[in-house]
């Protein structure tokens, strides 16, 4: 070792490695590698590399942590279209009556929506309590000598808290009894399992369900159903609310 490095010191700041030589000497740098035989030393970008037999002992700086990285953004909550498929149930309840007597193919009515509705991916679509619209696509009121009087009303659309979303759903048909005794009327809708529905008795209360396509037979010469009737409709066409 040079006689020059006796008086070599360098100091380049508090977390600098040291070097301290058998003669007395130091270096400060940074210390890039280091074994049995030889220590490498970076001081002002220039590399030097020395005997570990002229070294006495090396202080390598303590390591300054680096900050810990910003935490991840939160991820986004899904805002994409909701989509119900083809299929899909949709539970109702009448709000008011549907008579063949007073309803008209175009009337427009209401319901509401009787359970949350749910996509596939387990996303609510429409929050129970929503207002659902229907319309009637037929009515036929029966004449005095012959005929029946027969319904057929259908859901066209969803509002949500934030849209009004357009919807196809499968037909209900309404018929009315052909029979005018009311015992066999009784026994024919109780047959159906929708016992209840005439009259708006009971069985409305207690959830009795119209399936979709099923005809409900009601007494004498008008047909319909009222207020409280539980009905399940079914889509007919995917519903998407963006």
């Amino acid at each position: 070792m040079k006689k020059i490095l006796l008086a070599f010191t360098l100091f380049l700041g508090l977390q600098a490695d040291t070097i301290i030589f058998t003669n007395g000497a130091i270096v400060k740098g940074d210390v890039t590698s280091k074994n049995t035989q030889t220590a490498t030393i970076v001081v002002h970008g220039k590399t030097t590399t020395y005997s570990m037999s002229d070294i006495k002992n090396i202080q390598m700086s303590a390591t300054v942590s680096a900050p810990p990285p910003p935490p991840a953004p939160p991820k986004p909550v899904t805002t994409g279209a909701l989509t119900l498929e083809a299929g899909s149930t949709i539970y109702a309840k009448t709000t008011s009556s549907i008579d063949s007597r007073q309803h008209k193919r175009g009337h427009q009515f209401t319901m509401v929506l009787e359970s949350d509705l749910m996509t596939k991916d387990n996303r609510v679509f429409a929050k129970k309590g929503s207002t659902l619209y229907g319309t009637v696509v037929d009515s036929q009121q029966a004449g005095r000598l012959v005929g029946k009087s027969a319904m057929v009303i259908t859901l066209t659309a969803i509002s949500t808290n934030s849209s009004h979303v357009n919807i196809q759903t499968q037909s209900i048909n309404l018929l009315a009894s052909t029979s005018q005794g009311r015992d066999t009327a009784g026994k024919m809708v109780r047959g159906a399992a929708i016992g209840g529905l005439i009259n708006g008795s009971d069985g409305a209360k207690d959830g009795a369900k119209v399936g979709a396509g099923l005809a409900v037979l009601t007494r004498g010469k008008a047909t319909g159903v009222p207020a409280g009737t539980l009905i399940n409709f079914r889509l007919s066409a995917p519903a998407t609310l963006k």
